[in-house]
């Protein structure tokens, strides 16, 4: 059991390593650094793991504070702010799910259309998210405890 959990955190981090912005095509700029560093932390919240997901936020706020044409809602810019400042696994999964609301509203305003991105809602925690996987559930807010906890419901 032990050996399958180490095969897939490889797997993952493999997969984190490898997001790129040419792997969204219909994404623009500034949207498509958000969306990368978003899937970035997606995935480590997925294998129950903080690592990196201050980094990954603090260069989402970085590119929203760019943005001289205001693509994102203030609601969405807080939410990313409290996801920087989350000290922990559990307030990190708590920030996300705003963040993955005002992701998943930008990507619906921009009509995005990558064949790349998928939406999922969890039932037990009432919450929607971003994944790459349009076939197999990575559930950010339970991770390896309820992984495939979750449907995928609409295509970016």
């Amino acid at each position: 059991m032990k050996s399958l959990l180490l095969i897939a955190l490889g797997l993952m981090t493999l997969n984190l390593n490898s997001l790129h912005a040419e792997d969204f095509p219909g994404l623009h700029e500034p949207l498509k650094t958000v969306t990368e560093k978003y899937l970035v932390i997606q995935q480590k919240l997925a294998v129950d793991s903080f690592d990196g997901i201050a980094a990954a936020a603090s260069q989402m706020k970085a590119t929203m504070a760019a943005d001289t044409s205001k693509s994102f809602t203030p609601d969405f810019i807080k939410a990313v702010d409290s996801l920087a400042a989350a000290a922990n696994l559990h307030d990190a999964r708590l920030a996300f799910q705003q963040v993955s609301n005002g992701l998943i509203a930008a990507l619906a305003q921009n009509q995005t259309q990558t064949g790349a991105l998928h939406s999922a809602f969890c039932p037990m925690i009432k919450a929607y998210w971003v994944q790459t996987d349009g076939r197999t559930i990575h559930n950010p807010y339970y991770g390896a405890a309820m992984s495939d906890c979750g449907e995928i419901q609409r295509q970016f």
